[in-house]
Formats: C-alpha cells, sequence, structure tokens
C-alpha cells in the first residue's frame, strides 16, 4: 500500500510541471467605436511561455467592407466555409517568454457592426492550435439626412426614423415599423389592422340586419287575392 502511494506521489511531483506550463496567449487590441471612414489600427500580440524560442504563424481574417491601409493588400484571398474571404498571414520566431507584436490599419466604408474572428496562432514545433477573442466595432454613420445601406435607428439615428424601412424592428406606441410583424400594414394610404375588429362587427351586424328585415317582410307578406277591391267608380247605365 505504502509502494502505491509513493508512486502516485512520485508521478504527480513529475507531472507538476506539464499542469503549471502557460499556454500560448494571443490579445487582440483594437477599438471597438468608430465612425464610417475611420482608419483604426488593430494590434496582435502573441506570447510565447515556453524556455525555448518557437516559430509561430499567425492568420487574422479580415471583416468585409473595409479598404486595407496598411498592408495595401490582403496577404492571401480563398474561400472560408464557402465564401471568399481575405486573410492576414504572418510566421515569426519568438524568443522564450517574450511578446511579438504584429499590426495592420484599415478603413471602414460604412456604418453597422464588423465583426473579427479569432486570431489562429499555430506552434510550428507541435502544430499547437491557439485562438484569440473575436471582436465586434461598432460604427456609427456620417449623419447626411439620408437613411442609406447598412444604417439603421440603433446606429444611425440621426438619419433613421424609428419607423423607418431600415431592417431593424423597432416597436412602440403609435409607431407602426414596417420591420416588424405584420409591417406591411404600415404603407401610406393603408389601413392599420386594428381598424378592422370595429369595421368587420359592425357590417356583420348590418348585414344581419337586412337579411333579418328581408325575412320578416317576406313572412308577413299578404297575397293579391287577399286585397280588398277597389269600388269601380263608373255608374251603370240601364236602359
Amino acid at each position: 500500500m505504502k509502494k502505491a502511494l509513493l508512486f502516485v506521489c512520485f508521478a504527480l511531483i513529475l507531472a507538476l510541471p506539464v499542469f503549471s506550463q502557460e499556454s500560448v496567449q494571443v490579445v487582440r487590441d483594437v477599438q471597438e467605436n468608430a465612425v464610417a471612414g475611420d482608419v483604426i489600427s488593430v494590434q496582435i500580440n502573441v506570447y510565447n511561455p515556453y524556455s525555448d524560442e518557437r516559430i509561430f504563424s499567425i492568420e487574422e481574417k479580415l471583416p468585409n467592407g473595409i479598404q486595407m491601409i496598411e498592408p495595401s493588400e490582403p496577404h492571401e484571398t480563398r474561400l472560408f466555409n464557402g465564401i471568399k474571404a481575405s486573410f492576414l498571414k504572418w510566421e515569426e520566431t519568438i524568443s522564450p517568454r517574450s511578446v511579438a507584436s504584429f499590426n495592420y490599419k484599415m478603413r471602414l466604408l460604412s456604418s453597422g457592426y464588423y465583426s473579427l474572428s479569432p486570431t489562429t496562432v499555430i506552434d510550428s514545433a507541435t502544430l499547437t492550435k491557439f485562438q484569440g477573442s473575436p471582436v465586434s466595432i461598432s460604427v456609427s454613420c456620417v449623419p447626411d439626412n439620408k437613411c442609406g445601406e447598412n444604417e439603421n435607428y440603433l446606429n444611425c439615428g440621426q438619419d433613421c426614423k424609428p419607423d423607418a424601412a431600415d431592417g431593424v424592428c423597432n416597436p412602440g406606441p403609435n409607431l407602426c415599423d414596417p420591420d416588424c410583424e405584420g409591417g406591411e400594414k404600415c404603407d401610406k394610404g393603408g389601413i392599420d389592422i386594428s381598424i378592422w375588429y370595429i369595421i368587420i362587427p359592425i357590417s356583420l351586424i348590418g348585414i344581419a340586419f337586412f337579411v333579418f328585415k328581408f325575412k320578416r317582410d317576406k313572412g308577413s307578406g299578404i297575397k293579391p287575392s287577399q286585397l280588398p277591391q277597389e269600388e269601380s267608380s263608373e255608374e251603370t247605365v240601364y236602359n
């Protein structure tokens, strides 16, 4: 029994450095709020926790609706989940317990939300894959009194009214938003569905009244033979 306990303790001591070893850290530094047309900088930081230098491959998927500033073009374009996508790629040797940074700049062309997928880092020594966290950038509009493409009440309240046809349902009292359920009734000249709750009952009552009146008149009608005969106004002349 004592030998078994000693063996377990020895195994735990040997395994301790493995469990306490840090993993590769991937941190992306980028602003999360911008205005359409802004040029923003993105910095990717990769930390090598090992006691030896390692070669790492870094891959960054670019969002749609941007213009690359630095570098001027993506490093690679290929199909990603069946959709054409652009990527930036680096390969770097990172010293033991050191951080290497990778930077790029892009212009956000329109308002809306831009999602940056997790940065992928591969340790070439072990082919182990590490990923950072996704980031969402909220881009507001430049007011021009026009609710344009990719603008809505949430990201461009200056241009888009609460009931605008902007792809965002904004329910509210005395508000008919064409993007909400039943919004097809919101067109100009249309009748709100609540009015039918008044029109239909009144119409049914009117129809029932005329049917009842018609049947009553028909049921109480007098046959022509039962009508009193009018006396002739002409006098009979006897010869």
